[in-house]
Protein backbone atom coordinates (compact mmCIF):
# COMPACT_ATOMS: atom_id res chain seq x y z
CA UNK A 1 0.00 0.00 0.00
CA UNK A 2 1.58 3.49 -0.87
CA UNK A 3 0.07 7.10 -0.24
CA UNK A 4 -1.40 8.94 -3.16
CA UNK A 5 -2.35 12.00 -3.71
CA UNK A 6 -6.15 13.39 -3.14
CA UNK A 7 -8.64 13.96 -5.10
CA UNK A 8 -12.21 14.64 -4.32
CA UNK A 9 -13.29 15.24 -8.01
CA UNK A 10 -15.68 12.84 -8.55
CA UNK A 11 -17.33 14.51 -11.83
CA UNK A 12 -15.05 14.01 -14.91
CA UNK A 13 -12.03 13.25 -12.85
CA UNK A 14 -9.29 13.50 -16.07
CA UNK A 15 -11.45 16.40 -17.67
CA UNK A 16 -11.49 18.52 -14.50
CA UNK A 17 -7.90 17.75 -13.98
CA UNK A 18 -7.06 18.93 -17.00
CA UNK A 19 -9.02 22.27 -17.15
CA UNK A 20 -9.21 22.57 -14.14
CA UNK A 21 -6.52 22.17 -12.52
CA UNK A 22 -5.18 24.40 -9.11
CA UNK A 23 -1.80 24.81 -10.68
CA UNK A 24 -2.41 25.93 -13.72
CA UNK A 25 -6.00 28.23 -12.26
CA UNK A 26 -4.03 29.53 -9.47
CA UNK A 27 -0.58 30.32 -11.74
CA UNK A 28 -2.73 31.67 -14.30
CA UNK A 29 -4.46 34.10 -11.44
CA UNK A 30 -1.30 34.68 -9.15
CA UNK A 31 2.09 34.50 -10.61
CA UNK A 32 3.54 33.98 -6.76
CA UNK A 33 1.38 31.00 -6.12
CA UNK A 34 3.70 27.52 -6.27
CA UNK A 35 2.87 23.96 -4.89
CA UNK A 36 5.67 22.77 -3.12
CA UNK A 37 7.44 19.33 -4.16
CA UNK A 38 6.68 16.13 -1.95
CA UNK A 39 8.47 13.34 -2.33
CA UNK A 40 6.67 10.21 -0.48
CA UNK A 41 9.11 7.22 1.04
CA UNK A 42 7.56 4.07 2.14
CA UNK A 43 10.08 1.85 4.60
CA UNK A 44 9.44 -1.00 6.46
CA UNK A 45 7.71 -0.13 9.62
CA UNK A 46 6.26 4.18 8.23
CA UNK A 47 5.63 6.03 5.63
CA UNK A 48 7.20 9.62 4.81
CA UNK A 49 6.23 12.58 3.35
CA UNK A 50 8.58 15.71 2.57
CA UNK A 51 7.25 19.14 1.66
CA UNK A 52 10.32 21.56 -0.37
CA UNK A 53 8.61 24.85 1.27
CA UNK A 54 11.76 27.07 2.33
CA UNK A 55 11.95 30.26 4.06
CA UNK A 56 8.71 29.72 5.74
CA UNK A 57 8.33 29.14 10.03
CA UNK A 58 6.67 26.04 11.44
CA UNK A 59 4.22 28.42 12.54
CA UNK A 60 2.61 28.89 8.53
CA UNK A 61 1.61 25.43 8.62
CA UNK A 62 -1.86 23.76 9.27
CA UNK A 63 -1.92 19.88 9.33
CA UNK A 64 -5.61 18.28 9.53
CA UNK A 65 -6.24 14.51 9.54
CA UNK A 66 -10.11 14.42 8.10
CA UNK A 67 -11.51 10.91 7.88
CA UNK A 68 -8.32 8.97 6.64
CA UNK A 69 -7.05 12.64 4.27
CA UNK A 70 -4.43 14.41 5.35
CA UNK A 71 -4.01 17.97 4.69
CA UNK A 72 -1.33 20.26 4.60
CA UNK A 73 -2.08 23.74 4.30
CA UNK A 74 -0.48 26.96 4.66
CA UNK A 75 -1.69 30.62 4.22
CA UNK A 76 -0.14 33.67 4.68
CA UNK A 77 0.48 37.49 4.13
CA UNK A 78 3.12 39.78 4.37
CA UNK A 79 1.39 43.08 4.28
CA UNK A 80 2.09 46.70 5.97
CA UNK A 81 -0.10 49.34 7.28
CA UNK A 82 1.23 52.04 7.16
CA UNK A 83 -0.68 55.50 5.82
CA UNK A 84 2.84 57.12 4.75
CA UNK A 85 2.97 53.68 1.85
CA UNK A 86 3.37 55.07 -1.81
CA UNK A 87 3.98 51.42 -3.16
CA UNK A 88 3.45 48.30 -1.54
CA UNK A 89 3.53 45.35 -3.68
CA UNK A 90 1.25 42.68 -1.50
CA UNK A 91 2.74 39.35 -1.06
CA UNK A 92 -0.19 36.36 -0.58
CA UNK A 93 1.02 33.15 -0.99
CA UNK A 94 -0.60 30.05 0.16
CA UNK A 95 -1.35 26.26 -0.78
CA UNK A 96 -2.73 23.08 0.45
CA UNK A 97 -1.92 18.96 -0.51
CA UNK A 98 -4.30 16.15 0.62
CA UNK A 99 -3.48 12.80 1.11
CA UNK A 100 -5.16 9.59 1.32
CA UNK A 101 -3.99 7.50 4.53
CA UNK A 102 -3.50 3.98 4.47
CA UNK A 103 -5.27 1.97 6.70
CA UNK A 104 -2.20 0.39 7.80
CA UNK A 105 -1.04 3.59 9.59
CA UNK A 106 -1.12 4.68 13.18
CA UNK A 107 -3.32 7.15 13.18
CA UNK A 108 -2.75 8.80 16.34
CA UNK A 109 1.22 8.61 16.12
CA UNK A 110 1.66 10.55 13.06
CA UNK A 111 4.16 13.63 13.69
CA UNK A 112 5.58 16.20 11.96
CA UNK A 113 9.02 17.95 11.88
CA UNK A 114 10.28 21.54 10.00
CA UNK A 115 14.04 22.00 9.48
CA UNK A 116 16.08 23.45 6.68
CA UNK A 117 12.74 24.14 4.62
CA UNK A 118 11.96 20.68 4.49
CA UNK A 119 8.50 19.48 6.42
CA UNK A 120 8.59 16.00 7.33
CA UNK A 121 5.34 14.03 8.37
CA UNK A 122 6.36 10.93 9.71
CA UNK A 123 3.35 8.29 9.54
CA UNK A 124 3.75 5.00 11.67
CA UNK A 125 2.43 1.51 10.04
CA UNK A 126 0.52 -0.46 12.69
CA UNK A 127 2.29 -3.05 14.29
CA UNK A 128 0.11 -5.98 12.94
CA UNK A 129 0.69 -4.81 8.94
CA UNK A 130 4.44 -4.19 9.09
CA UNK A 131 6.27 -6.76 6.69
CA UNK A 132 8.58 -9.14 8.20
CA UNK A 133 11.60 -10.05 6.54
CA UNK A 134 11.49 -13.70 3.95
CA UNK A 135 12.78 -16.23 6.37
CA UNK A 136 14.98 -19.28 4.99
CA UNK A 137 13.77 -22.55 6.36
CA UNK A 138 16.53 -25.37 7.00
CA UNK A 139 15.93 -28.67 5.69
CA UNK A 140 16.98 -31.12 7.96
Amino acid sequence: MRIVKYNNNKVFPSLMNEFFNDDIRMNLINSNHSVPSVNSIESDDSFEIDLAVPGMKKDDFTIQLNDKVLVISSENTNSVDNSNMRLNEFNYSSFQRSFRVPETVELEKIKANYKNGILKIKLPKKKDSITKPDRVIDIS
